[in-house]
């Protein structure tokens, strides 16, 4: 008797492919040298924020992680007992961004310690080069006790500056080092040298983990934290961060709606949402907009997303958003409906600090 033949597998029928993958999250960190770059990376890995981050650094031999975390280590992968990972960036980050983006499980965020003497916003376009990954922040390290000798140096005053313009937010370190009258003076500094109002105090090297990640009971106890920790060390109240979601019913005209993005005040750390845009030809489309670190993305979706057929989007904006500026940004955006409906966007909003 002849063996059973194995079956012959199934062919794919051409054409058909996986569906694509949820981009993953990205963000920079980068400062001048001896600002706390690494300081607040390792702070990270070790939060409490059930997220699996990846981490790109130059070299090992600056990231004092803990040996007590560490599951297992190789000569370019440190990989932690909370799913967090840490990479070295080896020859070219293009390479290193593609071996993270080619992991079987991936991460949530992926998060690129710049050197010390590099432009964030350079390295936050070389990662955008590769799609899997979206702009989360840029979060640029400045040290309170040297920010204004450094800006000064005439040899790298000017690099220095191009990083703090580069931010969509700043971590003020080493505030507990400067003397108790001077803190309020050393963040109001900080805050007219940047181009953006996301100006908070590290509490030794500790940040809000809502300027990463979306709202969630973790972040709001670490917001809570980082609130009580400025208030020991005299620093102005930091505002809450706080989550809008504005409703945008009908069709949106796509380049006064690019353009309005592109102008958000700068206490907006990051917006996201849904919308049915027309183009100039009347062409209508849904697309999801990311706006993070002042760089502007719209990407075309499946008409079978959520809200298409209703013909209703939702924009949802995070930072320090008092009620004028949900009443701006509800006018603004109300404003690039084509046809405007009887009754205005509605507002849900929720402070993200609980």
């Amino acid at each position: 008797m002849k063996p059973a033949a194995t079956p012959s597998p199934v062919p794919l029928r051409e054409g058909l492919r996986e569906p694509p993958r949820e981009p993953i999250d990205l963000a920079v960190v980068g400062g001048y040298l001896g600002a706390g770059k690494t300081t607040v990376v390792n702070r990270l890995l070790e939060a409490s924020h059930g997220k699996r981050i990846a981490v790109l650094v130059n070299d090992f031999g600056t990231v004092n992680i803990d040996a007590r975390l560490v599951r297992a280590r190789s000569d370019d992968v440190i990989e932690l007992d909370n799913g967090c990972i840490c990479c070295t960036i080896g020859g070219a980050l293009v390479d290193a961004l593609s071996r993270v983006a080619a992991r079987e499980q991936r991460p949530d965020l992926l998060l690129i310690e710049a050197s010390g003497v590099s432009d964030p916003a350079k390295i936050a376009q070389v990662g955008l080069l590769n799609g899997a990954f979206r702009l989360t922040a840029v979060l640029v390290i400045a040290d309170a006790l040297e920010l204004v000798h450094t800006l000064a140096d005439p040899l790298v005053g000017a690099m220095a500056q191009q990083q703090i313009d580069s931010a969509s937010a700043v971590i003020v370190t080493k505030l507990d080092l400067v003397e108790a009258g001077a803190r309020e003076r050393a963040v109001a500094d900080v805050r007219a040298l940047a181009p953006t109002d996301i100006v908070v105090a590290a509490d030794h090297g500790r940040v809000p983990l809502a300027l990463l990640f979306d709202a969630s009971v973790p972040e709001r106890r670490a917001l809570a934290d980082a609130g009580r920790w400025q208030r020991r060390a005299a620093v102005p109240p930091m505002p809450a961060f706080t989550s809008v979601a504005i409703a945008v019913p009908g069709v949106v005209e796509k380049a006064r709606l690019r353009a309005w993005l592109k102008a958000l005040p700068r206490t907006v750390l990051r917006a996201k949402g849904f919308v049915r845009v027309a183009d100039a030809q009347g062409n209508v489309s849904p697309r999801v907009c990311q706006v993070a670190a002042r760089r502007l993305r719209m990407t075309a979706v499946a008409s079978s997303e959520p809200g298409d057929e209703a013909g209703e989007g939702v924009m949802v904006f995070v930072g320090f958003i008092d009620m004028d500026t949900e009443a701006m940004l509800r006018d603004g955006l109300h404003d690039c409906v084509m046809t405007a409906p009887a009754v205005r966007p509605a507002v849900a909003r929720e402070a993200v600090q609980g």
